[in-house]
């Protein structure tokens, strides 16, 4: 499945929230100096890279489609309002299971591959070692089915094809329960979210 990664032009006008409102082709620098917390925060949350790097995509894709409506004057202030829409798309994920791409479409940013480096780069992002008693206690509140999927999938890092022949189902059923069985994971793991961002405190 193709990925979607933004590309800004550079400008030379002021880095930050403030500067890309007056030059819109500095937003790059907004998404250099802040993408990777964000990727960060989703992957931590999701733990799924391709969900996290979707999520990340569509925050940043919002952010710069409505950069002309940011009314704030410092960076903190562009900063709470980037954690703001991050939240907004986490929400929308937890809840409708989906990633909404119309900021994206819209933006006409190109299409890439999230290779295995990409890949591997997000899970250490994510560092799930660090909260796996609380993964797999979650896990045991799924539906066997869902469980075990997500287990092979999260915790053993094994392909969808590798999953589908172990569990006798097509990789798109494969697909489907770990999709189901991530969002009831991140609902249930909500609750122990700090009020703000962890990666604002680090």
């Amino acid at each position: 499945m193709g990925r979607r990664l933004l590309r800004f032009g550079s400008g030379r006008a002021a880095p930050g929230f403030v500067g890309a409102r007056e030059d819109p082709s500095t937003f790059a620098d907004v998404y250099v100096e802040y993408h990777e917390q964000v990727l960060r925060f989703f992957a931590r949350r999701t733990f799924d890279p391709e969900t996290a790097f979707d999520l990340m995509a569509e925050t940043f894709a919002e952010l710069f489609a409505h950069i002309d409506g940011f009314r704030g004057e410092t960076e903190e202030q562009g900063r709470a309002w980037m954690w703001t829409v991050a939240r907004h798309q986490l929400y929308r994920w937890r809840e409708r299971g989906i990633v909404e791409r119309r900021s994206i479409e819209r933006l006409g940013v190109p299409i890439a591959t999230l290779g295995q480096v990409e890949y591997e780069r997000i899970e250490d992002l994510a560092d799930l070692q660090r909260v796996r008693p609380q993964l797999e206690q979650a896990l045991d509140q799924l539906a066997s089915e869902q469980r075990e999927a997500l287990r092979m999938r999260v915790l053993e890092h094994r392909e969808y094809d590798d999953i589908a022949q172990q569990c006798g189902a097509s990789p798109q059923v494969i697909r489907a329960r770990v999709s189901r069985g991530l969002r009831q994971l991140a609902k249930s793991l909500a609750e122990a979210e700090p009020a703000e961002p962890e990666e604002l405190l680090t």
